[in-house]
């Protein structure tokens, strides 16, 4: 079984930090991925501490971008961007607005939430979207607006392009992809979250999915 057959257009359950070696460099289009806070989020595997979370974001970052040609993720929390500069310092930020949803600061309230950008996406895009964190509950702890991964999607990548998240959680980069006719890989520790995501992956109207691009064996 190649590494393709493995992994494209399935949600693999898994630790990213073992099956991510796998993946051949600079073959993935977008990782488009949200991974913990590290802020005691109640995940039902993963312990969300900020020394679990150096730890994850030390090993997985550096293997992200080996893989892929651009890499886009939320900063988890303002308080940890002198950490990552320090560290793994971005190449660009994209500015999500959201609106005040009663999350806040030590100004007040919390209206945007930036995004580190390592790499180039294969589109040219803005860096700076607007939309609602609609709220709603699937089993999830923390899930991202299907609209949030849309836009970056849409905006960074080309149809037929290979997108992945290595913290795939309810599946949502997954079900976007699925809309708008993107390959993804979706990898996942817990099985409960798997299930979450086929489900909701199962409810999306098949496409013709097809890597068409030519990849690293």
């Amino acid at each position: 079984m190649t590494w393709q057959d493995k992994f494209i257009n399935k949600v693999v359950c898994g630790d990213c930090l073992e099956l991510l070696k796998e993946i051949p460099d600079k073959s993935i289009d977008l990782v488009l991925t949200d991974p913990p806070y590290g802020i005691e989020l109640e995940y039902d595997i993963y312990k969300d501490t900020s020394e679990n979370w150096i730890t994850l974001f030390s090993c997985v970052l550096p293997e992200l971008i080996r893989i892929s040609k651009c890499v886009i993720m939320p900063c988890c929390r303002f308080v940890k961007l002198k950490w990552i500069y320090s560290n793994y310092p971005p190449d660009w930020l994209i500015c999500w607005y959201k609106g005040s949803v009663g999350h806040r600061s030590n100004i007040g309230f919390n209206d945007w939430e930036p995004h580190l950008v390592y790499g180039k996406p294969n589109k040219i895009m803005h860096d700076y979207f607007k939309t609602s964190p609609t709220p709603f509950n699937n089993g999830h702890p923390c899930p991202k607006p299907i609209k949030w991964a849309q836009w970056f999607i849409e905006k960074s990548t080309n149809q037929g392009d290979l997108v992945l998240d290595c913290f795939l959680g309810s599946g949502t980069t997954a079900v976007a992809c699925k809309q708008l006719n993107r390959n993804f890989i979706g990898i996942e520790i817990s099985p409960d979250y798997c299930k979450i995501a086929e489900s909701r992956l199962k409810a999306v109207p098949e496409k013709l999915m097809i890597f068409e691009k030519e990849v690293q064996k």
